[in-house]
């Protein structure tokens, strides 16, 4: 017999986060190119995006072809816009943001085989608050989840925004992780 879904927050019932969700709009457009082993992912943080984000566009594939209009790339590089260090001024405007989301072999790959993508201007970041999501690393543990890049990232370039909602639903995504883990008696 198949386990039953929450209709609300499509995640099996006994893992429903219908009562931390708080959908807000999202500020301005996003599209998250998402390489697809990391949409079968468990611990993946673009469905909490898409509970938490009204308006959001996924992308599930390796390639995706240029969306239309003055997007700008959230990926570190040489080129980059801090957005933490005053690099982007109130006459520079962002009209969309590309997400890309996997490992950072993963996000290298799809850097690589979107070539478009590298003629985008670049956003980063350098003073982000300390990841929450402990239940999944990056490289050397410093590297912060999907989720809490795009929720600062917004929060820096729409005054309006709170990313607040978003931290709650990913704190208690990492609640049950935990839960689930003590039950099984693991260590993560």
């Amino acid at each position: 017999m198949p386990r039953p879904y929450c209709r609300g927050c499509h995640l099996p019932q006994n893992a429903c986060l219908c009562a931390a969700v708080h959908r807000q709009p999202c500020p301005l457009p996003v599209v998250v190119l998402q390489h697809p082993s990391e949409a079968r992912h468990a611990k993946s943080t673009v469905p909490l995006l898409q509970l938490g984000l009204s308006g959001l566009r996924i992308e599930v594939a390796e390639t995706m072809a240029p969306p239309p209009g003055n997007w700008w790339l959230l990926y570190p590089g040489g080129n980059a816009v801090d957005l933490d260090d005053g690099g982007l001024g109130p006459d520079v405007p962002v009209a969309g943001l590309i997400v890309l989301d996997g490992t950072w072999r993963k996000s290298r790959r799809l850097l690589h085989l979107n070539p478009w993508l590298q003629h985008l201007p670049r956003l980063s970041f350098s003073r982000a608050p300390a990841g929450r999501y402990a239940i999944r690393k990056g490289q050397g543990g410093q590297a912060l989840s999907t989720l809490e890049s795009l929720a600062h990232v917004l929060d820096r370039l729409s005054p309006g925004f709170d990313p607040a909602p978003l931290h709650r639903l990913l704190e208690a995504r990492v609640a049950q992780f935990r839960s689930y883990q003590a039950c099984r008696g693991e260590e993560h």
